[in-house]
């Protein structure tokens, strides 16, 4: 015949069941805009990188103005190519450094977070890669003999400039934020953390079916 033991030392001892509090929103808001604006300054190396890697726009001098040298110049789509690939990538690696590096700051604020951060290191990137050479290229496009040869800095024909400089916008400058949510995306789906942060929850919250990762009660023959 066989018995409960009454020996209770034996047992695990249970999960600490109090509610953990609830962030706050201020706890929660300046992480995100700390990453926001480290996102945002890390704009102007997606803006290095894509003003070294696209190719410049060659025109001519005319009397009446510069002309393409070609019926339909390449480096215009090259242009736009490069700035998509290259912010399409960077969204991509900034969303994962971010989960990666700050675990205990995962949800809908750290998104928001890096989206925004996204946002302005698109337009900061378009804003750096574009004002490179720019005024020595207008210089060289108002006062070149005809006939002289000269590089256009790159742009993005998706980008509408505004009479408010330095304010542009277009649909190229969201693709790093659409790299950065798409990322984000994949990795909350594949978390296995209801919060997204691990720790927040007990490592073994069902345990062996008995409530709350105790063991069962061991039975002495």
């Amino acid at each position: 015949m066989s018995m409960l033991s009454d020996d209770t030392s034996s047992y695990e001892a249970p999960f600490d069941l109090q509610p953990r509090p609830r962030p706050t929103v201020a706890s929660e808001l300046w992480p995100a805009v700390a990453v926001a604006l480290g996102i945002g300054v890390l704009g102007l190396a997606l803006g290095w990188a894509w003003y070294a890697l696209a190719p410049t726009l060659p025109l001519k001098i005319v009397a009446e103005g510069a002309v393409y040298t070609s019926a339909e110049p390449e480096q215009l789509a090259a242009s736009d190519s490069w700035f998509v690939l290259l912010g399409f990538g960077f969204g991509l690696l900034v969303a994962l450094l971010v989960w990666v590096l700050l675990p205990r700051r995962r949800g809908p604020w750290q998104l928001a977070g890096v989206v925004l951060g996204c946002l302005v290191a698109g337009w900061a990137a378009w804003w750096l890669g574009h004002n490179i050479g720019l005024a020595h290229y207008q210089d060289l496009l108002a006062h070149a003999p005809v006939d002289t040869l000269i590089q256009k800095p790159v742009d993005l024909r998706a980008v509408k400039h505004l009479d408010f400089f330095p304010y542009a916008i277009g649909g190229s400058l969201l693709v790093p934020a659409l790299g950065a949510v798409v990322m984000y995306a994949l990795l909350a789906a594949w978390s296995s953390w209801p919060s997204l942060r691990r720790g927040e929850e007990p490592d073994e919250p069902f345990g062996d079916g008995l409530g709350y990762g105790l063991e069962p009660p061991r039975q002495d023959v």
